[in-house]
């Protein structure tokens, strides 16, 4: 297990960005680092897949129970820190969203996270919100 930067790296999740609990979840290390930087999107044609979670080489798949947990942390990162999502990346997130709404668990994870890091994700208290941005 290792801890999966919702947000790359590489794409600007650096400084106190890089470890805001918003974005970070536990992951196996192995689909973590097949995933590493590639976009969010839909496969059609898998070279790798495990545990519901699959990819091509060009965008990388989440398995269905947590894919608006991921569409969440990916929003409330690019508005909390001025970053642009890809339109086709985020018409996935957008449709992600919405087939996976907030449950018990992630909004008792977002109450945990304010304890600690003093603030909220506010696609997790106001999913309705994703619908009023025309444009991540």
């Amino acid at each position: 297990m290792n801890c999966e930067h919702t947000w790359p790296q590489s794409h600007g999740a650096v400084g106190v960005a890089k470890s805001d609990l918003h974005h970070l979840f536990p992951t196996d290390s192995k689909a973590n680092s097949t995933r590493g930087s590639l976009p969010f999107g839909l496969v059609a044609n898998p070279d790798w897949e495990q545990g519901g979670s699959k990819c091509d080489g060009d965008v990388y798949e989440i398995r269905p129970q947590h894919r608006g947990n991921a569409a969440r942390a990916t929003f409330y990162f690019a508005v909390r820190y001025g970053k642009s999502i890809g339109n086709e990346e985020e018409a996935t997130l957008r449709q992600w969203s919405k087939e996976d709404p907030v449950d018990a668990a992630e909004k008792t994870r977002n109450d945990k996270i304010e304890n600690i890091q003093h603030n909220r994700n506010p696609f997790v208290d106001r999913p309705e919100f994703v619908d009023q941005i025309n444009d991540f």
